[in-house]
Formats: structure tokens, sequence, C-alpha cells
């Protein structure tokens, strides 16, 4: 996904500033995607050179201007083009895995820190996510209204949902398997005589299956 056509889409239902942009990026799309407002407004300005948004500024007293956004049809093309074309698989960029793949040049007290530390963060967006669907659902029900966007968005808010808890229990087998594997990080000793190979392949085996299972040779 581009930004251009995260705007498109936003636009699509409804006319906004680029401060509205942004919030919606902030509560809702924080789940899948992130911007600034540094990056925002030059995009807007691209997508009106190329006539897919227009502007128009609402004057506010004792401040300036607003200027709102509303997509042109061209822009309405170009969204429902991007909607309907097959989707690609992401690139994932993450830096803590990173972190972890490398976590044998630190000691073992420090892994299973570093992964209790960041299970207690994946656990805190968690609990702020909980909250905004249970917010959203709210006003969902005062409004008493149902549409499209709304339906999908609390599709993507479920699968966001599911991505945390899917971590946070990742981070705890992880935990599990290294506190059980600790002898590894003994520098005195070879991997040999360190956790026998058979003992190692059961605690790998358990660890796996419990995400995906293995198969059996």
């Amino acid at each position: 996904m581009t930004l251009r056509h995260a705007i498109l889409g936003l636009l699509s239902k409804w006319d906004a500033t680029g401060y509205d942009i942004k919030k919606e990026f902030d509560d809702f799309m924080s789940i899948f995607w992130h911007s600034h407002l540094s990056q925002i407004y030059p995009e807007l300005n691209k997508l009106e050179t190329e006539e897919l948004v227009t502007s128009r500024l609402i004057p506010q007293e004792g401040k300036p201007h607003k200027k709102v956004y509303s997509i042109t049809d061209g822009g309405i093309e170009e969204i429902t083009n991007w909607v309907g074309s097959p989707p690609e698989i992401p690139k994932i960029k993450d830096s803590f895995l990173m972190q972890v793949f490398f976590m044998d040049n630190i000691s073992v007290d420090q892994v299973i820190f570093q992964l209790k530390y960041y299970q207690g963060v994946r656990q805190k967006r968690l609990d702020e996510m909980k909250l905004t669907v249970q917010e959203a659902w709210k006003s969902i029900k005062e409004r008493q209204t149902m549409t499209p966007r709304l339906l999908m968005s609390s599709a993507v808010l479920r699968r966001g949902l599911e991505q945390e808890v899917q971590y946070i229990k990742w981070c705890e087998e992880t935990i599990q398997l290294v506190e059980a594997c600790k002898s590894l990080w003994d520098p005195d000793a070879s991997l040999d005589s360190v956790l026998p190979f058979e003992e190692a392949k059961d605690l790998m085996e358990e660890y796996f299956n419990a995400a995906v299972g293995l198969e059996e040779d």
C-alpha cells in the first residue's frame, strides 16, 4: 500500500483536512500503517497536482484558513482500481525480530529481560487497542448505524487485536524456551556438553508444534 491510496481511501467517504487525515492514521489505521504530517501534506499536494483531489479554504475567525480536501472522479477511479487489484504480500521489517535473531551476542539474562520487556510493550498496545475497539463499538451502537466502511474497518481492528495476542504468546513461549536452554549460553562449555541434542530437539519440536506443527520424519 502507498500513502496516496490511504489518503484517497479516506477522502472517498468524507472531506478532510490534513490534520483530520493524520488523526485517522493515529486512531484506527495505526494497526497497519503509520504516517506523519510532514509526509501527508506533500502527498496531498501531489494528488492535487494530478487532479485526484481538490481543495478549498474555509475561513476561521482568529485562526488561519482551514484547507479541506475532496476527492475527484479521477481519485475515485484510482482508489477503486487499487482496492480491486491483487494484494501484495507485505515485506516485513520488524526491528525487534532482528534484535532477537542476534541475541546470541548478549547474556541469557539479558535475552530474557528483553523478551519480557517487549512482551509488556505489546501487552500495553493490546490494552490500548481494546479501548479503541470498545469506544468504536459504543459509538456504533449509539448511532445505530452500520456501513460497509464500519464493517470492514472492524475486520481490520480484529486482525490487529489477534496480531498483538499472537505476539504476546510468542514472547511468552520464547521466554520459556530460552529458560529451558539457558545452558547454551555457558561460555565455558562446548555445545555437546551444554545441552544434549535430543533434549534440544524435543524442546524445539514442542516450541514449533505450539504454533504450526512439524512434519514427522
